[in-house]
């Protein structure tokens, strides 16, 4: 057992430090005490950075490369996943409320990943009557995957650039992140997806 006192040093050696920053952050809710524990500490990891974060990441990436060779192009009309996102978050921001702001940077991708059930990309490859759909769906993945990041940058910054290099591009500025279709379309992602967040055992956390 650790005891009754947790040090930020201890948080970060196993978790990493901006998995630290996300649980700090998120979980010290505007004029409001915060709760930490080991044990809401990974159930945070497991369920928000490994798999709403890293598993969309990693999927996408992952399609992308099974049915395109890792090249992403718009075919069609663009479906946005983001939708507006940016105003929500700098909404909460204005009135300084850090974890509502994160909260809408996860809900985005939340949407991603629901419009990945929605949309099927495994139904339409195999269509080749709709291999442009698909080409598309990826596109709209990936492109709201780095407005994604890219608002998730000031508080993660070592995950928003691990994202945006495996999707072979740059953080937005702010003047950029409302507009959607910005990824230049062609561009390739990387061939092996990292995983950005390991799911861990609370069990063998908490006995270490």
């Amino acid at each position: 057992s650790k005891g009754n006192v947790i040090y930020a040093e201890d948080l970060i050696k196993f978790f990493g430090v901006d998995a630290v920053r996300y649980f700090v952050l998120h979980e010290m809710p505007f004029e409001n005490d915060g709760v930490i524990s080991w044990e809401l500490m990974v159930e945070r990891l497991n369920s928000d950075l490994a798999n709403t974060l890293g598993n969309l990441v990693n999927r996408t990436i992952s399609m992308s490369n099974k049915y395109f060779g890792g090249v992403v192009e718009n075919k069609g009309e663009s479906d946005d996943p983001a939708q507006k996102a940016y105003k929500r978050v700098a909404g909460k921001m204005d009135d300084l409320r850090v974890a509502d702001a994160i909260t809408e940077i996860f809900v985005l991708f939340k949407r991603c990943n629901k419009y990945i059930d929605e949309t099927e990309p495994w139904v339409l490859a195999k269509d080749e009557a709709k291999k442009d759909r698909l080409a598309t769906v990826l596109y709209n993945l990936v492109e709201g995957i780095t407005i994604g990041a890219s608002l998730l940058e000031p508080y993660m910054p070592q995950t928003a650039e691990k994202i945006v290099a495996q999707l072979n591009t740059q953080i937005r500025s702010f003047d950029d992140i409302e507009k959607f279709g910005l990824y230049p379309s062609g561009n390739k992602v990387t061939e092996k997806p990292e995983i950005l967040f390991a799911r861990q055992d609370v069990e063998e956390v908490v006995a270490k």
